[in-house]
């Protein structure tokens, strides 16, 4: 199976790095990278040392609910774009040894039974278990430390 990764989008960091209000209404935070995890989620590298980098609140869902998790992302404060990840490969910037994974329905809401930690290098064969799951339409990827959204995975076309 072909995993394709969604970045935050380009309009909504747009949208931060010009200084609009965050899911929580605030504006973003600037700050300077120590080069030490710092994930971007628009290009899905890592913010490098002496960077300017952005703090916002974000809810990576189309719509407010109960399951619409809203927290803190990192983003270059300058323009960046996401690469297409190749296939069998996951994002650069996924580089700790434990990440949450959730498995979410057409309604973006849980699908129970499917969350877990899973550990780095068993990432993809568990996004590839959950994807091939009836009603599953995309996988979330968090910190396993801090919750933090990192990606959504989905079917590739």
């Amino acid at each position: 199976m072909h995993i394709k990764f969604e970045p935050m989008g380009i309009a909504t960091a747009t949208h931060l790095r010009n200084g609009g209000q965050d899911s929580n209404g605030n504006p973003p935070e600037r700050r300077t990278s120590d080069g030490k995890g710092v994930p971007c989620r628009v290009c899905m590298k890592m913010v490098g040392k002496g960077e300017p980098y952005l703090i916002a609140g974000w809810r990576p869902f189309n719509a407010t609910h109960a399951y619409a998790e809203t927290g803190p992302v990192f983003l270059h404060a300058e323009d960046c774009t996401a690469d297409p990840v190749p296939s069998g490969a996951l994002p650069e910037f996924l580089e700790s040894p434990y990440y949450i994974l959730r498995g979410y329905d057409a309604d973006e809401r849980i699908v129970y039974g499917t969350g877990g930690v899973i550990k780095l290098e068993n990432l993809q064969t568990r996004m590839e278990e959950l994807l091939s799951q009836t009603g599953i339409e995309a996988v979330h990827i968090r910190s396993s430390r801090n919750n933090c959204y990192h990606c959504k995975a989905v079917r590739a076309d």
